[in-house]
């Protein structure tokens, strides 16, 4: 069970990384919104305020639930982080239309996220666990 488990300091890196990219998102949908084109998950003229809200919550919330999965050295580590950058980019290919600027620069962020992820997989914990004697 060791093996699908990140060494100290790659679960540190992922998890700062997707801290991070919390903040980049906050930062891409209030300037999306400042703009005047809005991403799909904080489009207030498309969806209700309740909506928006759960949408926003629930971004935030998967990023930051990756960094604090990683941080715990939770195990499969590096696929939960490649599948938080692929849906990143679905998110980016969404707001292709209504907001390619959005879109350009989510995209950026969901191959930073990838290519975080793939650098990951070399840091799972190679240790072979002592034999119970």
């Amino acid at each position: 069970m060791t093996r699908s488990r990140l060494t100290i300091g790659w679960s540190r890196t992922v998890a700062a990384g997707w801290a991070l990219m919390a903040i980049c998102l906050a930062c891409v949908g209030a300037s999306s919104q400042i703009i005047g084109r809005p991403t799909w998950w904080a489009d207030d003229e498309r969806w209700s305020t309740p909506i928006v809200s759960v949408f926003v919550v629930v971004v935030f919330g998967a990023a930051t639930a990756i960094a604090v999965w990683s941080f715990f050295r939770r195990p499969f580590t590096p696929f939960v982080s490649t599948s938080g950058a692929l849906l990143l980019g679905a998110s980016a290919l969404a707001d292709a239309d209504s907001s390619p600027g959005s879109a350009v620069v989510t995209a950026a962020l969901a191959t930073a996220a990838l290519l975080l992820s793939i650098g990951s997989f070399s840091g799972l914990d190679r240790t072979r666990p002592i034999a119970a004697e």
